[in-house]
């Protein structure tokens, strides 16, 4: 059964490139300059909230992209950020759009920082969500359940509420709620990131985070605008990274610490985050 939003009945579409048969999908007024949100590890173009989409979709054209070898997109995920930074310019280049806006979460939040830096004339401004900018000095040790629930092919509701949520009564309730909205596109499929393709973005992930290939020593070259996020009781990417990365960048970076929230709390606190997002994006 489809949901109540109309990002539960926005069809899955494709375009085919040098790199991939891509899926994405689509929805809110035609614009000169859509905003193309990145998924998190292991995550699809069916696990961003709707409610989320709906929001940031109200006055903004929003792109939805399974990157190659993700979701309903063919191929292997590679094993390194910049080759994913690579599959979202081929995806450019078949749609034919001059230059975008970013939202990237968590592992897309690695890709849009360094899509930014390399491709500077593609981007326009970038917002980045419970993410860090791959520099080990300034990255606390990960709560070593959460490595543990990473590591699993098949995570549980509990597993999924601990490392989204702030691990309290409060924080599992707003969990449930976030879950309940989710997964009732029209399509009745789910889609998923197959194994091979994950254990490659774990790779990367690792890398990025040892500090290879990452973004942290380039950051002060940085010229698009940058919009940094984070959940302040995040389990995976803690928040002192937003800081530090802000700290970064020569003055053209903001920084929003979201409290009460954990690495899902652009979902959690869909309202505000949208606000926040498409203000930054507006230039306001």
């Amino acid at each position: 059964m489809a949901g109540t939003y109309r990002a539960d009945s926005a069809p899955t579409q494709f375009v085919a490139s040098a790199l991939a048969r891509y899926g994405y999908r689509e929805l809110g007024p035609e614009g000169d300059i859509p905003v193309v949100l990145l998924q998190r590890f292991r995550g699809t173009i069916d696990d961003w909230d709707p409610y989320l989409v709906d929001l940031l979709s109200e006055n903004r054209r929003v792109i939805l992209l399974d990157n190659v070898g993700v979701g309903s997109s063919d191929g292997t995920s590679p094993s390194t950020v910049k080759e994913m930074g690579d599959g979202l310019a081929d995806f450019l280049q078949a749609m034919n759009l001059p230059q975008i806006d970013l939202i990237g979460w968590s592992m897309g939040g690695f890709v849009a920082q360094l899509f930014a830096l390399d491709h500077p004339d593609l981007v326009r401004r970038v917002v980045i969500a419970g993410t860090g900018p791959g520099e080990p000095s300034i990255r606390p040790v990960e709560d070593q359940r959460s490595v543990e629930i990473r590591a699993k092919v098949d995570l549980d509701i509990p597993d999924i509420l601990f490392i989204f949520f702030p691990d309290t009564d409060e924080g599992r309730a707003a969990g449930i709620e976030v879950l309940g909205r989710c997964y009732h596109h029209e399509s009745g499929e789910i889609l998923t990131v197959k194994e091979e393709s994950w254990k490659n973005q774990a790779e990367a992930i690792s890398r990025w985070n040892s500090g290879d290939g990452s973004a942290w020593s380039r950051l002060s070259e940085l010229r698009v605008p940058m919009l940094v996020t984070a959940g302040a009781q995040d389990v995976m990417e803690e928040a002192v990274q937003a800081f530090e990365t802000s700290r970064q960048v020569n003055g053209l970076s903001s920084t929003t610490i979201f409290s009460n929230s954990g690495h899902a709390f652009l979902f959690q606190h869909a309202e505000r985050f949208a606000s926040t997002a498409t203000n930054f994006l507006a230039g306001n």
